[in-house]
């Protein structure tokens, strides 16, 4: 995928909108997002803006990683999902989710790790849950496409649903589901397609929507405490912090809702493209990565820019914060074709050090210590230990298509 083609506001940058509207035709929502939806399904799933075909193709997944007890849970590109030492890379098991023979599957999501179970969110609208040794315990289908990975919270696992497609139908689900058992709790039907991982807080489930809106849902009974419409699609997870939820959206903005109220604190326009990712909060900052290129830094309380970092490219992932001897670092994933990097940033917004990775970075960040975790379009998987004065060391690298996943011939990124 060329993430430029949807990060665009304008359709100008696709090359056959009228064709992608095929896709997406009968869902029963606003122009302008059934446009997105047309333009993110395609370049998301067959690049079929640039074929001109009217079919979904293969989906090619990618994962963001999950570490607990030594071990790193990511998805491939292959549609599997992997376990592998955090320290070394060292394969512990690999499975291909289950799915009809004429399914392709593939993981976009971050799967969640409890103590006994890991659970996988698979495009083709299945939750899966895996023993810590990697024997399936339990697949739960669900209606719709499952974009945005599970959330768990003690014995419940939340996650959303939605369409890409016509085939799919128009509507999404956010369901609670029983950890142990696999079975639905309660599921929330008034709601539009859910890309995003549901976020949960104070009794409360918080996710948004391509319809537009974000929804405060009881976690206990499921029931709607309060929806917020914004400006555009919302895929953004949300991050509550301090009394706020905060989220990007497809109209380019960052919002601050009041937690109780669901009404805006404060709204940022700052960027000129859309938000993808999460956005990050650390001592009193909002880190907002855009598909602009730039990570804004925002006061939480206020919503003012303190600075802004323009990388270039674009960022898809969510950066992360990474301690060194010196200092916090701020790791910001910038997607940028062969010129991809993962650049370190000091908490002013000053570029400290950089590592070049060899293809677009899509995952958000995963941070374990001086361990940062992450996957890249060319189906690897990379540790980069974050050394005592910032600078970047590769640790290791894994790559999920190659007979040995440990080229002995490859040379190390930095």
């Amino acid at each position: 995928m060329n993430i430029s083609k949807y990060a665009a506001n304008d359709a100008a940058r696709i090359s056959e909108p009228a064709k992608a509207k095929s896709i997406m035709a009968g869902f029963q929502l606003s122009g302008k997002v059934r446009l997105l939806l047309a333009i993110v399904a395609v370049a998301l799933l067959a690049g079929c803006a640039q074929s001109g075909c009217t079919r979904v193709g293969t989906p090619q997944g990618w994962s963001a990683g999950a570490v607990d007890d030594g071990v790193l849970y990511i998805g491939t590109m292959q549609g599997e999902i992997l376990a592998v030492t955090k320290e070394k890379g060292d394969l512990e098991w690999r499975r291909a989710l289950p799915a009809d023979e004429d399914v392709t599957q593939a993981i976009y999501g971050r799967p969640a790790v409890t103590d006994d179970a890991v659970l996988v969110g698979g495009y083709n609208g299945v939750l899966y849950a895996y023993d810590r040794a990697g024997d399936l315990e339990w697949q739960e289908p669900l209606s719709g496409r499952i974009v945005g990975g599970p959330s768990v919270h003690e014995n419940v696992a939340l996650v959303g649903t939605g369409a890409v497609s016509t085939s799919d139908g128009g509507d999404g689900a956010l369901y609670a589901i029983d950890i142990q058992s696999g079975d639905p709790i309660w599921e929330y039907l008034e709601i539009g397609p859910v890309w995003s991982s549901p976020t949960v807080a104070d009794g409360r489930v918080y996710v948004g929507s391509l319809d537009h809106n974000v929804y405060a849902v009881d976690l206990e009974s499921g029931a709607e405490v309060w929806r917020y419409t914004s400006g555009g699609a919302v895929v953004s997870s949300i991050v509550v912090r301090d009394g706020l939820a905060i989220f990007g959206g497809f109209d380019s903005r960052l919002y601050a809702l009041d937690i109780q109220t669901g009404m805006p604190v404060w709204v940022f326009n700052g960027s000129t493209r859309w938000y993808w990712s999460k956005p990050l909060v650390h001592d009193g900052l909002v880190y907002a990565p855009s598909l602009d290129g730039t990570l804004y830094a925002l006061d939480s309380k206020t919503g003012e820019l303190v600075w802004s970092f323009p990388t270039e490219g674009q960022i898809v992932g969510s950066p992360a914060i990474v301690s060194s001897a010196l200092s916090d670092l701020v790791a910001v994933p910038v997607a940028d074709g062969g010129d991809s990097r993962i650049a370190l940033l000091e908490t002013n917004g000053s570029q400290l050090y950089a590592c070049a990775i060899d293809d677009d970075i899509r995952t958000s960040i995963e941070v374990d210590g001086d361990l940062i975790y992450f996957g890249s379009k060319n189906s690897t998987i990379w540790a980069l230990r974050i050394k005592s004065q910032g600078n970047p060391d590769e640790e290791w690298v894994f790559v999920t298509d190659a007979d040995d996943p440990h080229p002995p011939d490859r040379m190390k990124a930095c």
